[in-house]
């Protein structure tokens, strides 16, 4: 669709879409290239009406803007373009009988097809669907959306308009929907919050905050190149729930969460790669601070630097304290990721050493819950069970560690490294300090952390 079809409005980015462009190669790489991805799934129970289906999908690319908005790159300054509503592409593909394996482990091989496919940033909609049918009561649906226009709350955003569309289709009855912004108006509430920040003292905490900071970067095996060649791997790991409980312990005790248990760790594995003491570390948050848009769909997430000097700690216990107060101070200050790169960029000079790598840690959203939605007789969200040949093109750059607390007690993590810059053996051994460290770490908290 081009700009002649339909009426079309342009509006300013958000600073997440200017921290994206930031990393944009200007082809079909980084954060704008056709395999930045979301890939997600529902089990489906019963009949689908797949011409309810379809129009459901096209009302939730009407309801929410951002899944029909192109960032129009080569414009100065660059802008987002909302289209008017569309068609989603939806293929419906009948399965053979299965043999000799599960129809879920069928389903994870589905999963991994659609994270090997592709969408075009520069083409409406930005959501594609796919419904496989192992026969007429058991089905599975998968859902690609870009990453330039999404995350993973927005994820759920979507399972739950599209499960509301879908029965009111069925009923003839209005949906029932909760009350949303479109993300156009959160880049204006963003932007004039913006404005306002040297009133509540947000810049003043990071200029203090970062002054004389530099983000912690990571060796590499191969140099930073200047493209990839390869989509992303992975290197998976678990923790067991023995020791999740005792982190949790462990945290209560700190008056603190498991994940600063689980930044401590790092710290202390940061420090033994590199011997540095003042780690500024990366780490990805929801970015939904502000409850009128809890219901927008849209690329919110961010991500906040948290500095934390560990040489004046004596044990593991010391370390968590440490950073359960820089934790608490960096989320009452939180600001955009590219607002804060704007403002100080003396920060982010560590990144110009193409030896070294960016190093993120990620959590995913935990808002919602388990969902059972109403198209046929109820459907439920699948869990993707990361494989180690996984392929991904979850970051456009470094390195991205990947934390998952699972409902039997442990975590599972990954991760997402690319060949072009590491060694398989780097990254799994990174893994496996990792969990050496906090098995020791929690079980003795008071003991040095230097000794871990």
């Amino acid at each position: 669709m081009t700009d002649t079809d339909q009426e079309t409005k342009r509006y300013p980015l958000s600073f997440t879409q200017e921290w994206f462009l930031t990393m944009d190669k200007g082809d079909d790489s980084g954060p704008f290239g056709r395999r930045y991805l979301i890939v997600f799934a529902l089990r489906i129970t019963g009949a689908v009406d797949v011409a309810v289906l379809q129009g459901a999908l096209d009302d939730v690319v009407a309801r929410h803007e951002l899944l029909r908005t192109l960032v129009v790159r080569d414009a100065d300054p660059p802008y987002q373009m909302v289209y008017p509503p569309c068609q989603v592409p939806l293929e419906v593909r009948d399965l053979p009988p299965v043999t000799g394996k599960s129809r879920d482990m069928v389903i994870q091989e589905l999963m991994l097809e659609a994270h090997a496919g592709t969408i075009s940033a520069r083409e409406v909609p930005l959501l594609r669907a796919l419904l496989c049918r192992f026969d007429d009561r058991d089905s599975a649906l998968l859902l690609t959306v870009h990453h330039s226009v999404s995350d993973g709350w927005s994820v759920q955003v979507i399972l739950r308009d599209l499960g509301a569309f879908y029965a009111a289709r069925v009923s003839g009855a209005a949906p029932k929907l909760a009350e949303m912004r479109q993300y156009r108006e959160y880049v204006e509430w963003q932007r004039a919050s913006a404005a306002s920040t040297a009133d509540d003292g947000a810049l003043k905490y990071w200029a203090g905050k970062l002054d004389g900071a530099r983000e912690f970067v990571i060796p590499n095996d191969h140099g930073h190149p200047e493209r990839y060649s390869r989509p992303y791997s992975l290197a998976v790991f678990s923790i067991d729930a023995d020791t999740m409980a005792a982190a949790a312990v462990l945290a209560n005790a700190a008056r603190g969460t498991r994940f600063m248990v689980m930044l401590s760790a790092i710290y202390v594995l940061a420090n033994q790669i590199t011997g540095a003491t003042d780690l500024t570390v990366k780490a990805v948050t929801a970015g939904r601070n502000e409850l009128e848009f809890h219901n927008t769909m849209g690329l919110f997430l961010n991500v906040v630097p948290f500095r934390t000097e560990i040489a004046g700690c004596t044990s593991f216990r010391d370390v968590v304290l440490n950073t359960r107060e820089t934790f608490i101070d960096a989320m009452a200050h939180e600001l955009p990721a590219g607002l804060l790169e704007q403002t100080f960029p003396d920060y982010i000079r560590s990144r110009e050493d193409t030896r070294m790598s960016q190093f993120l840690i990620a959590q995913p959203p935990s808002q919602y819950g388990e969902m059972t939605l109403p198209i046929a007789e109820g459907a439920k969200e699948i869990d993707e069970v990361l494989l180690e040949e996984t392929e991904s093109s979850d970051i456009p750059s470094g390195i991205l560690w990947h934390l998952n607390a699972q409902p039997d007690g442990t975590l599972s993590g990954a991760v997402h490294f690319n060949l072009d810059e590491f060694e398989e053996g780097t990254a799994e051994g990174w893994t496996a300090r990792l969990k050496r460290i906090l098995a020791s770490a929690v079980r003795d908290p008071d003991h040095d952390w230097r000794q871990l």
